[in-house]
């Protein structure tokens, strides 16, 4: 492997990262001087020696010594969750940043014009992962060396230093890997065609983002292998656990415990390596896609949609919608979110452990099964309403010269994004009633709320798409600029929280005032404050999308 090819390509990939986020949010300084985020890093170490000494001062102030026990379980809690939080954080950035990539993006066809081999590719793509996120590493340094120096564990930061460093590698080699399955993914279906090659494609990228998020998933994984050898030693099974388990066995004085699990962390990131290195050799180009025709016509009828009073236009546009959306990669890693989301959000209240042996999950209040679930999807459906816009790109001109109305675009857009988180919706139905083993009443009432929210969360990321879409094309569309994502994201949770708050004020009155509420009524009343909220989200979107039409030429 040379290091100078290998050095000088992860800069190139680096630039080229920053520079698909130019337009938002990092000014063309940053992406034409890398080094700037070297220096972005050293402020915020010294930002983080700061804070950690506040933490020792902290807890000095109580007269507890810092070398006592109460203060060595702290280190050793600081420490432990460094690596753990690092291989998460460079993973969940990676899987965020492959979810919205483009199919051009995707393509390495121009690797195969420059001298360099599948193996310098895959050290220079991790290598700048780690260089583009290492603030955050940076502020895990300057936080923890106060703390270890000045509770005598300095041995503790000089073994924390190279077993994080491994932490962001693991993530970052891990990415790579996902990026191969994908690219494996693409391949196989470009080879075929028809409805059901689309249909296979949605469900295999939906299944490998999902299994690879539950590969890094503590709560899932400790539960499962708990069933099996116990919850004290399941972690010792998790790889993601090992550069974790590595540092803690040392400051517990366990140093033969420590140098194994030193030991398993090298040896896993040797693996990932050896898999990323071998996956992206033989995935090196994506197989472009292939065109297929069918042997006899077809003559379209009427649409089984019009019983549900849309008119032709109406179907019309939802058709388009469900064609363009399954055949453009990156939009389907958008639909996949509404269905991922409710899940991850809900391990914890699917994987925690009974209450005793006798008590199983039959008599789950209602609270705790609607808020994780429809948190989830609520949110999947927000960020998929706010890029419904912007997806549209160029494709603008068009709609502007067709007799489509505001509304019926919005409309379009609106069912388009509910059917996609109906599924998510129904997902989570039918885990609440395997699973957690809820009523009829509660998965009926789980359905009928879960509909209110999508149509009023799904309102609200229409409305702020389209104040600030985004419809420029590069390697990492973005479809809504960064001040409408966190706009989005304020009201959507704020939305939610005006929702739920009738279920959550009844739970307070019945757990701390014995006030009995009916449920029914509890359900309609939330159910009736967010349809007033999805019809006041609709309304405010039409305005804008109007504005958009009638500033292109027809």
């Amino acid at each position: 492997m040379r290091l100078p090819v290998l050095f000088k390509f992860a800069k190139i990939l680096m630039i080229s990262r920053l520079r698909s986020t130019r337009r938002s949010i990092v000014s063309k300084s940053i992406t034409s001087r890398p080094i700037l985020i070297g220096l972005i890093g050293i402020v915020l170490f010294f930002a983080g020696l700061f804070f950690g000494y506040e933490t020792t001062v902290f807890l000095s102030s109580g007269g507890a010594p810092l070398t006592g026990p109460a203060a060595h379980q702290l280190v050793v809690t600081i420490f432990g969750g460094v690596p753990l939080f690092l291989v998460g954080f460079y993973f969940t950035m990676g899987l965020l940043w492959e979810v919205n990539a483009s199919a051009e993006a995707e393509s390495t066809d121009a690797i195969n014009w420059l001298p360099i081999t599948p193996g310098e590719y895959v050290a220079a793509s991790a290598l700048s992962t780690s260089y583009t996120y290492s603030p955050l590493l940076m502020v895990a340094f300057g936080y923890s060396l106060p703390i270890g120096l000045l509770t005598g564990n300095l041995a503790g930061f000089l073994l924390l230093v190279p077993i994080a460093l491994l932490s962001t590698s693991v993530g970052s080699v891990s990415v790579e890997i996902l990026r191969s399955a994908l690219a494996s993914a693409s391949t196989a279906f470009n080879r075929l065609g028809g409805r059901i090659t689309v249909i296979m494609r949605i469900i295999g990228i939906i299944l490998i983002l999902l299994v690879t998020q539950l590969l890094f998933s503590g709560v899932f994984l400790i539960q499962i292998i708990g069933s099996l050898v116990g919850t004290a030693a399941a972690a010792s099974f998790v790889p993601v656990f090992w550069p974790t388990l590595a540092i803690t066995k040392v400051l517990q004085s366990d140093f033969v415990g420590g140098a194994g699990f030193l030991g398993l962390s090298v040896a896993l990131f040797l693996l990932l390596s050896y898999a990323a290195l071998f996956l992206r050799a033989k995935y090196w180009a994506v197989t472009p896609a292939a065109l297929h025709f069918a042997g006899a016509g077809s003559v379209s009828g009427p649409s089984r949609l019009g019983y549900l009073g849309l008119s032709s236009s109406s179907i019309a546009m939802l058709r388009r919608e469900i064609r363009s959306a399954t055949r453009r990669k990156e939009v389907v890693r958008l639909m996949a979110i509404p269905i991922i989301m409710p899940i991850m959000i809900s391990f914890p209240a699917i994987f925690s452990p009974a209450p005793s042996s006798t008590s199983g999950p039959a008599q789950i209040d209602p609270i705790f099964l609607v808020i994780p679930f429809l948190f989830g999807i609520g949110l999947g459906s927000l960020f998929l309403g706010m890029t419904s816009i912007g997806q549209e790109g160029r494709r603008l001109w068009n709609i502007s010269t067709l007799p489509v109305s505001a509304k019926m675009l919005v409309k379009s857009k609106l069912l388009f994004t509910s059917l996609v988180s109906s599924i998510g919706l129904g997902l989570g139905a039918v885990v609440s009633a395997l699973l957690l083993h809820a009523s009829m009443f509660v998965v009926l009432g789980f359905l009928g709320l879960g509909l209110i929210v999508i149509l009023a969360e799904a309102s609200l990321g229409i409305a702020v798409g389209s104040r600030f879409p985004d419809f420029s094309d590069g390697p990492r569309p973005r479809f809504v600029t960064v001040i409408g994502s966190l706009i989005g994201a304020v009201l959507g949770i704020v939305e939610m929280a005006i929702m739920a708050f009738p279920l959550i004020f009844s739970f307070i009155l019945r757990t701390f005032f014995a006030i009995l509420i009916p449920l029914q009524f509890v359900l309609v009343f939330s159910g009736s404050v967010g349809g007033l909220l999805a019809w006041i989200a609709y309304v405010l979107s039409v305005k804008p999308v109007d504005s958009i039409l009638a500033e292109l030429p027809n």
